[in-house]
């Protein structure tokens, strides 16, 4: 056994050590972002310029998508709403799924030349969320399922309904955020990244109600009658665009990414 690991130790961990302590600056990555998934690095930083000021600076290109990692996201997600979130007049929402990317240019600094570094860049990517909304009234003796929709009251035919609801937030801006990378053994790092997208383009919300089986209350004349499309269409149109205009005042898309790093 002692001899198997002298063998380990000449051909693998020694070179990797003398190269990581011979280093030419260039650094290669993995890691994972509560936001966009997988992660994947490639950066240059040289800590052996003669200039304190350059040593203290790098670069990096930072890309991500949630597709390798989309069943473990799927999953939590699932945990989290279990058995849907109720958002109130008995309608939840559950099942849902999540698909986002994104790439970034990013320059660090890191002021005291230590783990700890500012970061600036610009970012671009893409979140896209999808869930289904549902209601059911358990035994109801009317067999109706009521619900409200941009002021208007509603039922379907029965004692259910079921929809689905999409959030598209097609992001690029500024980014600024900080974070720390930790030289754990020659030249493997821990790095930790937290920022924010400043971007222009804020989130959008659409949904999609079935028509079939609904009805909709009118107040002139204190009946209900079967919706027609263009009804339907001017209430959810009339109900995401009041939901878009909450969302246009958020236009930060936050950042947290977790990984490891090896400098060469």
């Amino acid at each position: 056994m002692k001899k198997i690991f002298s063998v380990l130790l000449s051909l693998f961990v020694i070179p990797m050590c003398a190269l990581a302590n011979d280093s030419i600056g260039v650094t290669l990555g993995v890691g994972a972002s509560a936001t966009t998934g997988l992660n994947a690095i490639v950066g240059y930083r040289n800590t052996t310029y003669d200039s304190k000021w350059l040593s203290r600076f790098g670069v990096r290109l930072d890309v991500a998508t949630t597709d390798p990692l989309k069943s473990a996201i799927d999953s939590a997600i699932d945990r989290i709403m279990r058995d849907g979130i109720s958002v109130g007049n008995g309608v939840k929402i559950d099942n849902g799924k999540l698909n986002a990317w994104h790439g970034a240019l990013l320059l660090d600094y890191y002021p005291f030349g230590g783990a700890w570094r500012l970061t600036g860049g610009y970012a671009w990517g893409g979140m896209e969320l999808e869930s289904d909304i549902y209601g059911t009234v358990e035994n109801a003796p009317s067999k109706r399922f009521y619900f409200y929709l941009a002021g208007d009251h509603y039922y379907y035919n029965g004692n259910s309904f079921s929809g689905s609801t999409k959030t598209d937030w097609d992001f690029y801006g500024p980014y600024l955020g900080m974070g720390f990378d930790w030289d754990i053994w020659c030249g493997f790092v821990v790095y930790l990244d937290a920022g924010v997208v400043l971007t222009n383009r804020p989130a959008r919300i659409s949904i999609n109600v079935p028509h079939q089986q609904l009805y909709i209350y009118n107040k002139e004349n204190d009946t209900w009658s079967a919706v027609t499309i263009a009804a339907l269409d001017n209430d959810i149109a009339t109900a995401t665009a009041d939901a878009n205009r909450k969302l246009a005042d958020n236009r930060i898309y936050p950042a947290l990414k977790l990984g490891f790093l090896y400098r060469f």
